[in-house]
């Protein structure tokens, strides 16, 4: 693989010595960070969109491979698209082993405004030092501080045990205080099958952390549910707050049998989807002819004659395609999947496949990757352009599954098929696909933050006209 993108032009050579290197990574550490600077330098040397997106990339496989190199490679000119990377960098750490890395990187994160919320309770999960655990908290406690972001919430929700009581009652306290202090705002959240609906911002905060007030300051429960008529129902009908909600869950779902790990949620367009469904089944009975079949309608596509796509290749949306594919068949068939790699019709294409095959059959996690779109308007003017940040949304309309077309009140951005959003009780699906309702804990979300650019609205304003 080496010497065939040695031999490849310099933004391909580049973004495939990126890849090699996390490869590398299986078997020698120190020869991947040599490959690794050697991509980076060669992506330095380039120009324009093609450098653009390669030092972007390079931050991820940066997080992989040397975490210690990332303050070295510049952050992307798009700063609304920070805190979606943030979160992605702690994830990538977290996924590659980087235990190490990732506490630093989060315990010295000096912007609380990115803070990685979401992906601090992974990483306390995954610490087996209690100090450790403890220090990241607190971290995430004076980021809160300074930003009040919401997914600190459920992070200090489902971690607080880890405080010691004085401590935790001190931050539980502060955040009912904040909450009380700050202007109350109209919105939506049903739970028990739409039968409890809490219609106010500052009540369902209160009970979004019920349970550790409960715990922690009996007095100061009491005043509230005295003062909140909406909380003090929904403690009625769950008196532990989301501790009763999710040992319900879990009830429902030990009866059923289902599990919230493994399941397989897709929405999108038609043709994300039929890809998707094709890709899945072939996981199963290791038949990956008609996903391939479906990546090749993408290779025509991105080298249409009339709209050819004129991003870097290494970002095309077929180029994506094949590396999921070859990494799936990896995982599925092993060295067997090779049979596959003549079905690709270009060598560099090809050679990226055979990238993402060598990391599934040395036992690497998937790595997702930047899908762009560049195409020249008909009859001239500057080309229409789109960008998918690994899970970001593409130049096709996103739809949900009753036809409603899926936009970011905020930026306009489509989400995708493979996005995907983390319930506080650890569900993981396409919010779209259930007009914002988990699948598991039955919570109504009523706010869906973007993972382009980071802000959140009210669910129900995501959907256009069929």
């Amino acid at each position: 693989m080496r010497e065939q993108a040695a031999r490849s032009q310099p933004a391909v050579r580049a973004a495939a010595m990126l890849r090699i290197a996390r490869v590398q990574t299986a078997v020698d550490r120190g020869r991947a960070r040599i490959t690794f600077e050697m991509a980076l330098e060669e992506a330095r040397r380039l120009a324009g969109r093609d450098r653009d997106a390669l030092l972007e990339q390079a931050r991820w496989v940066a997080a992989a491979v040397a975490p210690e190199l990332l303050e070295t490679i510049p952050a992307g000119r798009n700063g609304s698209h920070e805190q979606f990377n943030s979160e992605m960098l702690v994830r990538i750490m977290l996924d590659h082993g980087q235990m190490d890395a990732v506490f630093e990187y989060v315990t010295c994160h000096g912007d609380p405004s990115t803070f990685p919320f979401r992906h601090a309770g992974n990483l306390m999960l995954l610490l087996e030092d209690a100090g450790r655990r403890v220090e990241v908290l607190r971290c995430a406690v004076q980021a809160w501080r300074g930003s009040w972001e919401d997914g600190f919430l459920w992070l200090f929700s489902s971690q607080w045990k880890v405080l010691p009581e004085e401590e935790a009652r001190e931050v539980m306290r502060e955040i009912v205080q904040v909450t009380l202090r700050l202007p109350d705002s109209p919105m939506t959240a049903t739970y028990d099958e739409g039968e409890l609906r809490i219609t106010s911002t500052r009540e369902h905060t209160l009970f979004q952390v019920w349970h550790v007030v409960l715990r922690l300051d009996g007095q100061l429960a009491r005043s509230l549910i005295a003062r909140y008529e909406q909380l003090a129902a929904a403690v009625r009908r769950y008196p532990k707050g989301m501790d009763s909600i999710r040992e319900e869950g879990e009830e429902r779902r030990k009866k059923s049998g289902d599990s919230c790990v493994g399941g397989v949620v897709m929405s999108g367009s038609g043709r994300d989807l039929n890809s998707m469904r094709a890709l899945l089944q072939a996981s199963k009975d290791g038949d990956f002819g008609p996903p391939i079949e479906h990546a090749l309608e993408s290779y025509e596509e991105d080298t249409a004659v009339d709209s050819p796509n004129e991003a870097p290749k290494a970002f095309w949306p077929s180029t994506g395609s094949f590396r999921s594919i070859f990494y799936s068949a990896g995982k599925r068939l092993g060295r067997e999947a090779e049979i596959y790699l003549d079905r690709v019709p270009d060598d560099d294409l090809r050679l990226f496949a055979q990238i993402e095959l060598a990391a599934a059959l040395a036992g690497l996690p998937e790595l997702q990757g930047l899908w762009q779109q560049y195409r020249p308007r008909r009859g001239g003017g500057s080309p229409r352009g789109s960008v998918r940040g690994g899970m970001l949304g593409g130049e096709e309309p996103f739809r949900s599954p009753d036809g409603a077309l899926v936009r970011c009140p905020r930026c306009s951005a489509s989400p995708n098929a493979r996005e995907r959003w983390v319930c506080r009780c650890g569900h993981v699906w396409n919010t779209f696909h259930t007009r914002g309702l988990c699948p598991a804990c039955r919570y109504q979300w009523e706010v869906t933050g973007c993972h382009r650019c980071g802000e959140e609205s009210p669910h129900d304003e995501w959907y256009g006209a069929s």
